[in-house]
This record gives structure tokens, sequence and C-alpha cells, in this order.
């Protein structure tokens, strides 16, 4: 199906309306949103033109507000567009629009509904546009809420209609959800090929607030890894085009990254600034996942310091956004830093519920990553020997299960010569340098 904007020139638009829409894509395209939504401004002074082209101009401006995080006025113009409009595509597009602002919300089951309903709409008029946000969004919410095999299902059929069309831009985006996907498995190998796969597209369209992303989602792989140096090198490129292009919108998500690399490096205070600056940010912004992501890095940080009583506070107000969010992955970091907490009050029989409530959690997400760390947690604090050995060759096996498919040698070698996985190998009865060829 045509573009619904290839039809303009069929349409009785004013000059002015049409030259006033082509200068806000044209800012648009440059990420200069402020001045886009200046120029769509103007066109919908033209009240006597279209509908189609009025909802396509409220449409591309609710995307730049969406950009600036500016969610309300976003979802009030992706709903007049939506009303307004009787071309079956738009409208799906629209609703697809929707799916986004809930899902930036941490509204899940809404953004679900509206991402199916658009779907379908888009598989009615054949619209691959729609289609391929509808699906994205699908995979994108089902990732989040931790079922990361509908998470892959929805993307590469959401890369499949991207590659149909050939729309460049929006597989590079696909891309990127299909890295974090894998990287909320554990998938670190095919995680870091998806983003330089996404990195590159990006790079080539001169996208700079998602080539900050695919560099932020990068760093927080070789984070995983704990080649920290790496990490750090990429956390700072993406700060910095963060910083130069004030996009504040991703900056929560690239400084909880920078705050938790410094955090893992040692160096406490400098990170914490940067997590209380991405927590403050993603709380003015009703961004809720980073909120919590941000809330469990903070307390990582503080039981690190042994600043206990803060980390209480931390940690509570971690498990009333994850409880809230009401999403498998959220509840299994609240419960995995409410066990640590346990841990460092010497508690060993509440550490044990708590991770124990984690794992089931984690379990439903498939998450390796966080899978391994809890199971050598659980191996000690659990008083029966026996159990935990078997904690224990379990962590090993999801280390294994994670280094396997590395490539990167050096990669492979800053992985299992951590502190941390040493730990859990030596104690299985492995000795990590055997895994190293």
């Amino acid at each position: 199906m045509n573009s619904v904007s290839q039809i303009f020139p069929q349409l009785d638009i004013p000059a002015a309306a049409l030259e006033a829409y082509q200068r806000g894509n044209q800012a648009d395209e440059q990420q200069q949103y402020a001045d886009a939504i200046t120029a769509y401004n103007h066109a919908l002074t033209f009240t006597e033109a279209s509908p189609i082209f009025l909802s396509r101009v409220l449409d591309r401006r609710g995307s730049c507000y969406w950009f600036l995080g500016q969610y309300e006025q976003a979802a009030r113009d992706f709903q007049r567009a939506l009303e307004i409009s009787d071309d079956p595509g738009q409208r799906a597009r629209c609703r697809a629009r929707l799916g986004e602002v809930a899902d930036a919300r941490g509204w899940y089951d809404e953004a679900l509904q509206l991402y199916q309903t658009a779907l379908e709409e888009g598989l009615t008029a054949n619209d691959l546009l729609a289609i391929g946000r509808a699906q994205r969004g699908l995979g994108i919410v089902h990732r989040r809420q931790g079922n990361a095999e509908k998470a892959i299902f929805h993307l590469t059929q959401a890369l499949a209609a991207f590659q149909q069309m050939g729309n460049v831009r929006e597989q590079g985006r696909v891309l990127t959800s299909l890295g974090r996907t894998r990287y909320t498995r554990g998938e670190y190998h095919q995680a870091i090929a998806a983003h330089k796969q996404a990195l590159r597209v990006l790079q080539s369209l001169n996208d700079k607030w998602r080539v900050a992303l695919s560099l932020n989602d990068l760093g927080e792989c070789y984070q995983a890894l704990f080649s920290l140096e790496e990490a750090l090198a990429y956390h700072q490129q993406a700060l910095a085009i963060v910083e130069a292009e004030q996009a504040e919108v991703i900056e929560p998500d690239v400084k909880r990254n920078m705050g938790n690399c410094l955090v893992l490096l040692g160096r406490l205070s400098e990170g914490i600034v940067y997590l209380e600056q991405a927590l403050t940010t993603a709380e003015r912004l009703g961004n809720r996942e980073q909120a919590a992501l941000a809330l469990y890095a903070l307390a990582q940080a503080y039981l690190v310091q042994n600043d206990l009583d803060t980390a209480v506070s931390i940690i509570d107000k971690l498990t009333a956004v994850a409880q809230n969010l009401n999403a498998d992955r959220y509840l299994a970091l609240a419960a995995f830093r409410r066990g640590e907490l346990a841990i460092a009050r010497q508690d060993p029989q509440t550490a044990t519920a708590e991770l124990q409530t984690a794992m089931l959690a984690a379990q439903t997400a498939l998450d390796q990553g966080l899978l391994w760390r809890l199971h050598a947690a659980l191996a000690e604090v659990v008083p029966d020997p026996a159990i935990a050995a078997v904690h224990r060759t379990i962590a090993a096996g999801f280390i294994q299960q994670a280094v396997y498919p590395l490539q990167d040698s050096h990669l492979r070698e800053q992985f299992l010569l951590a502190g941390p996985v040493t730990a859990v190998l030596r104690a299985s009865g492995l000795d990590p340098h055997t895994l190293l060829a």
C-alpha cells in the first residue's frame, strides 16, 4: 500500500500547508524536534485541509513530542490523528504510536492491546509500516514482561516487514530491540552482533539519538561480560552524543549504564552521581522501566558501600515500582536485591526465600545472566551442603552457556577470569583457564 504522504498531491491541500509540513519533516529528520513541532503547528492551522493530511501532521508532531519525553501531548496528538482519519493504514499507525506511549509509561497490558489491534488493522489494510511497528511493539512489551520467546518471534516478523518495504531506519530499530532481547536472555554473542549491525545502519543514516542507544547497548553487553574498560568507552561515546543533542528521553538509560559501569570499576561516588541523575530524569519523564533499572543499580552501589539504611530505602522503592509494572523481569530484580540485603544483614533464611522468589520470576524470563548470579548467591546461604553444590553446578552451567558462543578470545578471558565468575567455576570444580580455548 502506498504511504499516506504519497497521496498528498491528489488532495486539495494549500501550498503553504504542504510547505510547512515539509519543513517539519526536514527538521524531524535532523532530530530538531522543537523546530519540527513549530512547523507542524503551522501546517495544522490550515483546518480546511484534508483529514488525511491533518492526521498525518498530528502523527508526525506526536512523534516529536514522544522523542522529547512529552508523553501526554504525544498521546493527545496520536489519539486525535486516529479519530479524524478514515484511512485504515493511517489509523493502524496511530494506534501503534499510542502503544509506544503506553509502553514508555509502563502500561504494558494497554500497550499490548493497542499493538494487537494495530496489527489486525495493518494486516487488513496491507500496510507494511503499520504491521512492522505493531510487531516490533509487541516484541518489545513481551521482552519487558520477560517472555523472550514471544519477543523474538514478533521482532523477527517486524524485521521481515521492514525489509520487504526497504525501510532501513525501522530495520535498525528492530535490530536494537532484538539485541536487547538477546541480552536479557544472557545470549551476549548474539546481542553484540545485533547491536553492531544496528549501529552500522543507524550511523549510515546519521540517526544520532539511536546511535547513542546502540553504543549504550553495546556497552551494557560488555559490562555483563566484565569487560569494563571497553564498556566504559562505549558509554562515554553514548553520553557525549546525548549531551550534545540534548536527548533527554534517552538520558536515563545512558546515565544508568555509565553509573553502573563506574560502580563496577570501584569508582562508587562517581557512579552514584550518574545513577541518581538517571533516576531523577526517569521519574520526571514517567519512565517506570528506567526508574526500576536505576533503582536496581543504585541498590547495588549502596550494598557495596555497606550503607544498608540507604539500600533499604532504595530497595523499597524498587519493589514498589516492580510491583506496579507487574512484569517478571522487574519482580525478579527486586527480589534479588532484597535477597542480597538479607545476606548483608546476615539473615540467611530471609535471603533464601527472597532469592528463590527471584529465581521463579527469572526462570519465567529465561534470564541466564541473572540466573547464574542467583544460583551462586543461593549456594552461599542454603544450609544443606548438597543443595549448595547443586546450585553451584547450575550456576557454572549458565556461565558456560554464556561463554561458549563468544568468538572474541579477549571477551572470553575478561568474563571467565572476572572475580565473581572465577569464584563460581572454582567452587563447582572447574578451572576457568580450561574454558579459554
